[in-house]
């Protein structure tokens, strides 16, 4: 499957929940240069890995993780060197600092960062402050010529909302999910294609 956005930078992908948003996330991720850095907004670390690697053809390397979800429920663990904890997907201080303190870690030549999901963060915090979080991180990436992807579901928030944040990123890929379950997806910036099918491993 021909991925977009391989020749954008930043990328962030607009669908609902099925429509192959994560599916497409992660495979743009593992196909960029640079171990892949995940800011885990839903889910614990080891899911999130667990999804990794069932959508990725091949054997992609094993992602750092900041998970945002441990320790605001008690099960924060041992997660090696590859996981950081943040205090909880309010906090965006915390996951700053954690995503920081993991990326300094790193010995490799280059790093891909991806955010899960901005929705969560919209749970807990404005979608000023959220915008600002994530100019931040961009900005710390694109310093060290990192790309970075981010999702966010276009159901959860209203049009206004989910605009804010396209300024952020060189290009906006948007999912669908059919009536007959096909997964599909379209560049809408900065030039629209047409729709394409986003393939099942």
């Amino acid at each position: 499957m021909s991925l977009p956005g391989r020749d954008l930078d930043d990328v962030l992908i607009v669908g609902p929940a099925f429509s192959g948003r994560r599916r497409l996330f992660h495979r743009l991720l593992a196909a960029r240069p640079g171990r892949p850095v995940l800011v885990s907004t839903r889910q614990p670390a080891s899911r999130v890995r667990d999804a990794h690697r069932r959508t990725v053809d091949g054997d992609p390397a094993e992602p750092v993780v900041v998970d945002c979800v441990a320790n605001a429920v008690g099960r924060a663990g041992d997660g090696g060197e590859a996981t950081g904890y943040a205090q909880d997907p309010g906090n965006l201080t915390s996951i700053g600092t954690t995503f920081v303190d993991l990326a300094e870690d790193r010995d490799e030549d280059g790093l891909a960062v991806g955010v899960t999901t901005v929705s969560p963060l919209l749970m807990y915090a404005s979608a000023s402050e959220v915008f600002q979080f994530l100019y931040v991180l961009a900005q710390r990436a694109t310093g060290e010529d990192w790309p970075v992807a981010a999702t966010i579901d276009p159901g959860a928030h209203n049009e206004t909302t989910v605009e804010q944040f396209v300024p952020l990123f060189d290009g906006v890929v948007e999912t669908r999910r059919r009536d007959d379950d096909t997964r599909e997806f379209r560049v809408q910036r900065p030039e629209r294609s047409e729709w394409r099918e986003i393939e099942v491993v």
